[in-house]
């Protein structure tokens, strides 16, 4: 009888073979790596459970549906220039903090002579993994990938220089929203570089785009108005507001008597000038063009202590108006105590891959920086002093080379590093530099005044 009964038992297991272990199912193994928050230290960490983990997380498809659920990459940190590098610096907490010389890079490379006298180079924008920069003494572009170190130039038409006075660009991954495409790990596409100018008479714009597919230039594209305040001279330097891509159109806030807003839209290949909020207050520390959640283009404005969002609509009739869409307090988002007298906010970066933004508040021998994502509204201190209100926010899907919690002595890297003081005091060096420049300036206005009185 119990043999009987064992002989049932075993037929019935052959019948049913035991199911494998909930982790040790691939399909549902990778349903809960797909879960696991984007940040750069994670998914490696979880990758060395086993080596079932390791292969799964390691998979070329399983990354396309990792990016893909996660839509919007992480700001990693933020690009700038200083000391005559691109200067990258972190602003996430170990295990995700990413060493400061990983993605840093000296455009010249280890001698300045490549770059011209007074190291004439301008970080122009920061996009789906790529930065560009333009070197004003050859001319030529650099557009750079810090993930993969990939760098290359571009040669900046002839005809374009001979035309323009000034112009700035953008960079931008050439597969499109609309094809189904995640940015953020873009680096094995191809992209597009766009270059904008006022002309040196007319006052008209035109831009050129390149594309890194065919290693050509396009038909120029120009403006059938004047269109000035391209790029905004400061006394010393020359300061450039990068662009924002909102769906496949671009548009660079312009600074000047019309305060418009140049747009250009890459699928029609159309230049125009259009109008921004007539609100009293903005200005070109303060604000910033923004995507919004639905996908149409707004503008951010901080006017301390309110955050205020505006939505540009378009009737059925083609008519564009400027609405305000949101008026935030910003005390309820960033968590500063109103006893504290603050009397400045700003709007230092902003990045459309993570519908990010910089913010400062300054008062009286106090100094708040903050990052703010715009769709949730959580806020996050930054540990940072902006002296420019022009920086390159990054933001990518990066999973290696972060620094553990204890830092080591020696950090490898694929660039020179950058050792914080030295940072530091390239930052005073700007900032005296400046002080002096604007310092002069007041005198020598000063003396003519006091000439002219003679």
């Amino acid at each position: 009888m119990s043999h009987e009964a064992g002989g049932d038992e075993m037929a019935l297991r052959r019948r049913h073979p035991p199911t494998a272990a909930p982790l040790e199912d691939e399909d549902l193994l990778g349903e809960i790596l797909l879960r696991v928050p984007p940040m750069p230290s994670l998914l490696p960490r979880a990758s060395l459970v086993s080596k079932l983990w390791g292969a799964v997380a390691a998979a070329p498809s399983f990354r396309r549906r990792f990016v893909a659920h996660h839509r919007r990459p992480p700001v990693l940190g933020f690009f700038e220039k200083g000391d005559g590098e691109l200067v990258f610096t972190p602003i996430l907490d170990p295990p995700d903090r990413i060493p400061r010389a990983r993605f840093s890079l000296r455009p010249g490379g280890d001698g300045d002579d490549f770059c011209g006298p007074f190291n004439s180079w301008v970080l122009l924008g920061c996009r789906h993994g790529w930065v560009l920069i333009v070197i004003r003494f050859w001319p030529m572009l650099l557009v750079f990938h810090p993930v993969s170190g990939d760098c290359r130039s571009v040669d900046i038409p002839s005809d374009f220089l001979q035309c323009v006075r000034d112009f700035s660009g953008a960079v931008l991954c050439a597969a499109g929203d609309d094809q189904g495409h995640v940015h953020g790990d873009c680096h094995s596409c191809p992209f597009k570089v766009v270059l904008v100018g006022t002309r040196e008479k007319q006052d008209l714009t035109v831009a050129w785009v390149y594309s890194s597919e065919t290693g050509m230039w396009g038909d120029q594209v120009s403006t059938t108005q004047p269109c000035a305040g391209l790029v905004y001279h400061l006394p010393g330097m020359v300061n450039r507001l990068p662009c924002t891509l909102v769906g496949n159109v671009l548009y660079w806030l312009l600074h000047g008597s019309d305060n418009g807003i140049l747009e250009f839209d890459l699928d029609s290949q159309r230049l125009a000038l259009i109008e921004r909020p007539s609100s009293a207050g903005i200005n070109r520390g303060n604000s910033r063009i923004i995507r919004l959640e639905d996908g149409s283009v707004g503008l951010a404005v901080f006017l301390y202590p309110t955050f205020n969002m505006w939505k540009r609509k378009v009737s059925s009739h083609g008519v564009a108006s400027w609405v305000r869409h949101k008026i935030i307090d910003i005390h309820k988002i960033i968590g500063l105590p109103r006893r504290i007298k603050t009397g400045k906010g700003a709007i230092v970066g902003y990045s459309e891959d993570a519908n990010a933004v910089f913010i400062s508040v300054s008062g009286y021998l106090q100094y708040y920086a903050f990052i703010v994502q715009l769709e949730s509204m959580q806020s996050r201190k930054l540990n940072q002093i902006f002296f420019e209100n022009s920086y390159h926010l990054f933001a990518d899907f990066y999973t290696a080379g972060t620094v553990p919690a204890i830092e080591p002595t020696q950090q490898q890297s694929i660039v020179p590093a950058i050792e914080p003081p030295q940072l530091q005091g390239g930052r005073m060096i700007q900032l005296i530099s400046r002080i002096f420049v604007c310092t002069s300036i007041w005198w020598f206005s000063l003396l003519v005044s006091d000439c002219n009185v003679v």
